[in-house]
């Protein structure tokens, strides 16, 4: 966004609409950078006092021990050794792919705009101050400045190379991609889960799912399928119930809290064990349990402890007559779950079994875990999947595009000094003093943008769930899609639309004639709006990401006074914040592409995204160390997609540098960018169509091996002709059988050699003492097997509630009751003092409720 020299004349009425100065640029930096000094500053001291919240990867229970980071002490600055000496690839070991793969991702980033500052600044520097434009300050370092036909030629040659060099980039990490995935798959932790030889099959015919047919149907190798059968409304039962269950523990909390209290009141003295049932029935007086209206606020007042366990009975008995019911059975199109005698199976299983072959949604889905499945979306037939995925874009794209308005409004704030000029009642703007207008045009802008998007991302989580994705993965890879062309659009286009022509719409208007001088003068700078939002993302909100303040008010406000019961204690305590990757992976591949799309037209922009990323790398790495665990596994895909995206910065820049050069009078230069725009959009196609098949099905050297003969058949090729079978294999794996020899041969081998090495690199950090793995999968109980993938909805039991252990017998009471009702109820590691104030027992070995996960 462009803002202007601020020059008072003729007694501050009128201001000068000329270039940019770095007045804008330091009231965003001074401010930001103070911020984050302080922020850290904040961090640092209460870093080790609140463990919980800034390092819960050292010593939280729900992290296993072996997986837990290194910390020599809990105090002092100890742990910024352990931090500056950990390699990256601890992450991988002991947290995720995805959490290794994102650190990656952020240095190539940085990578890439480090190589383009040295690319760019001593060329086009020189060429844009000495253009022969009248810019001054920062819009002198711009395209803008130059007027000079000639001197495009230098745009040209460098912008050709730099974007050959980030294809040259992308297909060379995707391929090293493969190779690392391949290891992650081949790795000791992921083979014996049961989930990684598992295959679901979406919208699959009835009688394939039947246990009579699984071998004509799945093929030999199959051992065990799970039909997803009709469920109706057990989920919403069974969500009912839990909420009962909840509320009763609850309720049971206050009746405990004032049995405490009032036996203070009275001065006994009488403990646990010796008191009597009698004593216990009485120590809260009917009049003081704890009660509720029904209905609410108007409705008569009931005792909560009495009605919240009678509604777990009766909701507990509906659900069992629910799952006996004949009507529970397997629609006539259903999802199936299919697990293998070995990983290899699985994998030709998926790759070649389909019963949807023209159905426009992905219909089969590999290594799905249990705890990732959205239940409610299996059983769907093929016309809901698609309308209902149809009217999901489609709210998606109005909501992109309508979100322009207020994103529009908010660019227009960059060149508010024009719309003063303009219109009479912003006027008074002209008298605010110089500071004021550098604040409100440098740093209100990109701040205002940042935090509106920061909730996209929740809301299209949650219309990609409504939107019938199976699982939370793809829910969160189509988020990540969305989000992705989101960003470029409001982010990007609208806000550099918005900020560069507003201040030269009148101007077009009154004369039209000189639109594509005034367009190409103006338009680059709106690229100092991207300055101060690197300056504000790089600093400010880079620290802030550290110090996280918002969340750890959260937590201290649920953990002093909205938690009650040993439950909710204990839940507040052991969760760990996730790694919401659909969020994450698109805001910083939009500002890459920023930076290439500005790259040859204000090449400062990419000297302030390394340093704004470089300082955002530092923040994750800490929070992937010390703080996130992931939650939503895709194995490495959202990496994939978030290179597959990088391109568009590509096409962006060739775009507007055609334009530009065009407007200046560089025709020749610019018949050649768009001869260059078309190769790049060949390359990249032939890049994805070549690597889509061994990025899809992961094809393992030794698994492909097995594959051979099968291929030889298909392609009609004598069985002994190794060459002729290698060069199919090739090319069936590339995906260009129509090439003629030895082209696909070549390019695989090419692939291969890439490929290997990092498979060969990953698997050595994979398979070190340090990343050794417990509790595999192959442990499975025969009842758990038999479980592994039915919905919850017809295996889950009533929660074991947990109730605090007290002095007057209350508890125990309790716990008589509900027993007798069929509620499992425990008082073990909590109890209350005679203060009434709850004490838990933090050792997750001894929490009644915690179990540890089974992984599948």
């Amino acid at each position: 966004m462009a803002t202007g020299t601020i020059t008072i004349q003729d007694g501050g009425n009128h201001r000068d609409s000329g270039s940019t100065s770095g007045g804008a640029i330091l009231a965003t930096f001074i401010p930001t950078f103070t911020t984050a000094v302080i922020y850290l500053a904040i961090f640092a001291g209460i870093r080790n006092t609140y463990r919980k919240f800034y390092a819960p990867r050292t010593f939280l229970g729900t992290v296993p021990e072996k997986d837990r980071t290194p910390q020599e002490r809990a105090s002092g600055g100890h742990w910024f050794r352990d931090f500056r000496q950990l390699p990256d690839r601890f992450v991988l070991q002991h947290n995720s792919l995805d959490a290794y793969l994102y650190l990656r991702f952020l240095k190539i980033i940085i990578f890439i705009c480090l190589i383009g500052s040295c690319m760019t600044w001593p060329i086009l520097f020189p060429i844009h101050a000495l253009g022969g434009g009248e810019s001054t300050q920062l819009d002198k370092l711009t395209i803008g400045n130059v007027t000079k036909p000639s001197y495009f030629w230098a745009h040209f040659v460098v912008g050709t190379g730099f974007f050959l060099g980030i294809l040259v980039l992308i297909a060379w990490e995707r391929l090293r991609l493969i190779g690392v995935r391949q290891a992650h798959y081949l790795s000791d932790d992921y083979t014996s889960r049961l989930s990684a030889r598992t295959v679901l099959w979406m919208n699959a015919p009835r009688d394939a799912c039947l246990p009579e047919s699984l071998t004509k149907s799945f093929g030999d190798d199959a051992i065990k399928a799970w039909p997803v059968r009709d469920s109706g409304d057990l989920e919403d039962l069974v969500q009912q119930r839990n909420d009962a269950a909840y509320a009763l523990e609850d309720a049971e909390m206050d009746l405990i809290v004032k049995a405490v209290k009032l036996n203070k009141q009275k001065g006994r003295t009488n403990g646990a064990n010796t008191s009597g049932n009698t004593e216990a029935q009485n120590a809260v007086p009917r009049s003081k349990r704890p009660t509720a209206r029904e209905p609410p606020f108007v409705g008569k007042k009931i005792d909560r402890v009495d009605r919240s366990r009678t509604l777990v009975g009766e909701l507990a008995e509906r659900i069992e007559s629910h799952r006996a019911a004949p009507s529970r059975n397997i629609p006539e199109q259903s999802a199936v779950f299919v697990a293998y005698n070995s990983q290899p199976a699985a994998h030709r299983a998926f790759q070649e079994l389909t019963f949807q072959p023209r159905l426009p949604l992905q219909d089969r889905f590999l290594a799905i875990q249990p705890k990732e499945v959205l239940w409610k979306n299996l059983a769907r037939p093929v016309p809901e999947r698609v309308s209902k995925a149809s009217l999901a874009l489609v709210f998606v794209i109005a909501f992109t595009v309508f979100f322009s308005i207020p994103v529009g409004l908010i660019g227009t704030l960059s060149n508010i000094q024009h719309l003063a000029d303009t219109y009479s009642w912003l006027n008074w703007l002209n008298n605010l003093p110089p500071v004021a207008v550098d604040l409100l045009t440098g740093l209100l802008p990109p701040f205002l943008v940042s935090w509106f998007t920061s909730y996209v991302p929740k809301l299209f989580r949650h219309i990609a769930k409504l939107s019938g994705e199976p699982t939370t993965p793809q829910a969160e890879l189509k988020t990540q899609a969305w989000f992705f062309a989101f960003q470029v659009f409001q982010v990007f286009l609208v806000t550099t639309t918005a900020s560069g022509a507003a201040a030269v719409a009148q101007q077009i208007l009154k004369d039209p004639a000189s639109a594509t001088d005034l367009l190409a003068t103006s338009l680059p700078k709106a690229s100092n709006f991207y300055l101060t939002y690197f300056i504000l993302q790089g600093t400010a909100s880079a620290a802030s990401n550290v110090l996280n303040y918002s969340d750890l008010f959260e937590l201290l406000y649920y953990e002093k006074f909205a938690d009650k019961t040993p439950r909710q204690h204990f839940n507040t305590h052991a969760q760990m914040k996730g790694t919401p990757w659909a969020a994450w992976y698109p805001k910083f591949t939009n500002l890459l592409v920023i930076a290439i799309a500005y790259s040859c037209i204000a090449p400062l922009v990419l000297g302030f995204a390394t340093v704004g990323i470089f300082l955002y790398y530092l923040s994750y790495r800490y929070s992937l160390l010390y703080v996130r665990q992931t939650k939503i596994d895709t194995k490495g895909e959202a990496y994939k997609r978030a290179l597959q995206q990088i391109p568009t910065g590509i096409y962006l820049a060739e775009l507007c540098l055609i334009g530009l050069m065009g407007a200046r009078g560089a025709k020749v230069q610019a018949g050649l960018m768009i001869a260059f725009l078309v190769l790049t959009a060949v390359l990249n196609f032939l890049l994805d169509r070549m690597l889509r098949p061994l990025e899809l099905y992961l094809g393992v050297d030794i698994w492909q091996e097995q594959e051979v003969p099968l291929l030889a058949q298909e392609d009609n090729i004598d069985p002994n002709d190794e060459d002729a079978l290698h060069g199919a294999s090739h090319a069936r794996r590339l995906g260009l059988r129509v090439l003629p020899d030895p082209a696909p041969r070549v390019l695989s081998d090419f692939f291969d050699s890439i490929i290997r090495s990092a498979r060969d690199e990953a698997k050595e950090w994979l398979s070190t003492p340090s990343a050794t793995r417990e509790d595999s999968a192959e442990s499975l109980k025969s009842d758990e097997m038999e479980k592994a993938y039915l919905s919850p909805a017809f295996t889950s039991k009533t929660p074991k509630l947990w109730i605090p252990k007290d002095s007057t017998g209350v508890s125990k009471q309790e716990i008589e009751h509900n027993e007798s009702s069929g509620v499992p109820t425990t008082d073990e590691a909590a109890e209350i003092d005679e203060d009434g104030k709850l004490h838990w027992d933090h050792d997750f070995a001894n929490v009644p409720i915690y179990k540890k996960p089974v992984r599948i």
